[in-house]
């Protein structure tokens, strides 16, 4: 029995996700903030707060103590936005929205890795262990100042993924930064969809190599190109 753990188990990338791993025979945890988040057979919900290392420490626990393995495979979805309150101006936005934004999409990512790697620890050998974040373009390019404390939060997630695969490279843990683009490389706008991050998602989990870090994948799921 494998075990997924969805960190921002939201309506779109959060539900499509859960449903493919579901049907890829995964029993999967949908996270969230409200603990309301409702799935098909083979789910359940977790309330945590990623902010909060408690929080997401409880959120590993139950999943593993009602799923019945330790956490295999872990998406981090979360993010927050908080826009500046004078336009071209970086730092006017007030510290505490700053702190927070970095902390929800950022830099909480961290408490999720040390659980993530306590619960890949804890599994036989021959089971994938996969982290994906969930990024864009933010992550990737040169800053955008109205949009820079999202920014700061995909330039620490791809940071981390790239620890990640640097510290553990003869482990089989696999850690992803994963952007939906148009298919010229760009964003990719109305095509947003949580149908191609689910094909996408499932087809690293389901790789034998690791591959690139730096995943970045088109409106049918397939990749388009990785660094």
């Amino acid at each position: 029995m494998s075990v997924a753990l969805i960190l921002g188990a939201g309506q779109r990338v959060g539900k499509a996700v859960a449903s493919q791993l579901v049907t890829n025979g995964y029993k999967v945890a949908l996270g969230s903030r409200s603990g309301t988040e409702s799935g098909e057979n083979g789910t359940i919900a977790v309330k945590v707060d990623v902010t909060k290392p408690e929080e997401v420490a409880a959120a590993f626990a139950k999943s593993e103590k009602e799923l019945g393995a330790p956490v295999s495979v872990v998406v981090y979805n979360t993010g927050a936005f908080s826009a500046l309150p004078e336009k071209e101006e970086p730092f006017s936005l007030p510290y505490d929205k700053f702190v927070s934004d970095v902390t929800v999409g950022g830099t909480g990512a961290y408490f999720a890795l040390q659980e993530t790697i306590s619960s890949f620890k804890r599994l036989p050998a021959e089971t994938p262990k996969v982290f994906i974040a969930t990024s864009n373009l933010l992550g990737v390019t040169p800053p955008v100042v109205n949009y820079m404390s999202l920014g700061l939060q995909k330039h620490t997630l791809a940071y981390l993924v790239q620890i990640g695969n640097k510290g553990y490279p003869d482990k089989g843990y696999r850690f992803y930064l994963a952007t939906q683009v148009g298919e010229d490389g760009g964003h990719p706008g109305p095509e947003m969809s949580g149908e191609a991050h689910a094909i996408a998602y499932s087809n690293l989990i389901q790789r034998k190599e690791r591959g690139g870090w730096d995943i970045r994948f088109i409106k049918d799921g397939s990749i388009l190109t990785e660094n």
